[in-house]
């Protein structure tokens, strides 16, 4: 009897806040960037009392964006760190420091530079910014005031932006609501993170080359999340052969994290579901992949061999994802082995009149015979197909919401029935 045993999992995130002082910010002009596909805005849980939470590595730290005044100052960035710096106070240098709440990001970006050119018509200094989840990037530019000229932002506009002057260069915060970034799921584990100093004393000095910093920025509760799920399962991260972002719920927008490793099947989102494969040791899940049978997203199968008796036999397992959760679709056999003589289908997918359809169609038998297979058919599967059976020549599923539909393909004995 084949079982899949079901586990799931959630999990809370502790949120911190910073602290922030009265500033004298410059006021920016704001042009709009080039409207961005925007995501539906993420679910979090809910807060733990306030207190600071520094990070570690490639997190920011965790802290209520709301708490942060965008007002281009660096007074209440004071407790949080240092998170990236590029360059060198002489020649031009770029500090980094970045908070995420579970919901959007802020950035603080000090840089120090002797000269703030502004002029009309000729090289400027500028910062250019680019936050991505995967996909198309957010692009922000941001040109900051001086005595001479406005400062002049062009961002979409739920981004807030403020830049300062500061006694030896100038600063920028930024506040970016996870909805303002392209691709942005519950699921995202990173963002990737590019910010440039545009310096154009180095430009016209022959030193053309800009100040960078690029880096991929953990979410702190996504990496957490992920520690967690393979803690319960007991898994390395050497364990694991497959970790995507991919569309498997139509219940839920945007991507799921598809986690596969040992003999375990997770996906997580903002918590995390699993299903234990009926193997006895990763050696026998022989493939994991995303088949497309189910629109726009995407169906999780799994080839699981399974031993005993002297024979084996290979299942071939399909879920859906429905609200997070796994959702057991069919088993079929796909191919049955017993002293060296084997019974074996094909699955192929073509394209039907409502979708897409997996076709399954017999092989010719190895060894075995009409007379010779006596197996009672599987009760836990779609039993494994024969090559004589005149009344179908092969099954056809497709799935209809949550559920498969079958449909032989008739074989001459059922079609003669029809004639």
């Amino acid at each position: 009897m084949v079982r899949t045993m079901w586990r799931f999992c959630t999990l809370a995130l502790a949120l911190g806040c910073g602290s922030s002082s009265n500033a004298k910010p410059t006021t920016p002009v704001t042009e709009s960037a080039p409207a961005e596909h925007e995501s539906t805005p993420v679910a979090h849980a809910q807060p733990a009392s306030p207190g600071t939470a520094p990070a570690g590595g490639n997190r920011c730290d965790s802290a209520p964006v709301a708490d942060l005044t965008i007002d281009g100052m660096l007074d209440d960035w004071r407790d949080h760190r240092v998170l990236a710096a590029a360059g060198n106070a002489a020649d031009g240098a770029v500090e980094l420091r970045c908070v995420w709440d579970g919901t959007g990001l802020a950035l603080a970006l000090d840089i120090k530079d002797d000269r703030l050119v502004r002029v009309k018509g000729g090289r400027e200094d500028y910062v250019s910014i680019s936050l991505a989840a995967g996909g198309r990037p957010v692009a922000i530019e941001i040109y900051p005031g001086n005595s001479l000229m406005k400062p002049r932002h062009v961002k979409p506009a739920k981004i807030l932006s403020a830049d300062s002057l500061q006694p030896k260069g100038f600063s920028i915060e930024l506040a970016i609501p996870a909805s303002a970034i392209p691709d942005f799921s519950p699921s995202t584990p990173a963002l990737q993170l590019r910010a440039v100093f545009h310096d154009s004393d180095a430009a016209t000095s022959g030193n053309a080359k800009p100040i960078e910093i690029a880096r991929a920025i953990e979410l702190g509760e996504r990496k957490d999340l992920l520690d967690d799920f393979l803690a319960t399962v007991r898994l390395q991260k050497s364990d694991v052969k497959l970790d995507t972002l991919v569309d498997l719920d139509p219940d839920r927008p945007g991507k799921e994290r598809l986690v596969a490793g040992g003999t375990v099947i997770g996906v997580l989102t903002d918590q995390f579901a699993f299903v234990t494969l009926p193997a006895q040791s990763a050696a026998d899940v022989k493939k994991i992949e995303l088949l497309p049978l189910a629109g726009k997203a995407q169906v999780i199968s799994a080839i699981v061999r399974q031993t005993g008796n002297g024979g084996s036999r290979d299942l071939l397992m399909l879920w859906t994802v429905w609200s997070g959760q796994l959702s057991p679709l069919v088993n079929i056999e796909v191919r049955k082995e017993l002293g060296g003589n084997v019974l074996e289908s094909t699955w192929k997918f073509e394209k039907g009149k409502k979708g897409a359809e997996l076709v399954v169609e017999p092989k010719p038998a190895i060894g075995f015979t009409a007379q010779t297979y006596n197996e009672v058919p599987a009760g836990d599967a779609d039993p494994i197909l024969v090559p004589w059976d005149e009344a179908k020549v092969g099954t056809i599923y497709t799935l209809k919401g949550k559920e498969i539909e079958r449909r032989d393909l008739p074989g001459k004995k059922a079609k003669n029935k029809k004639r």
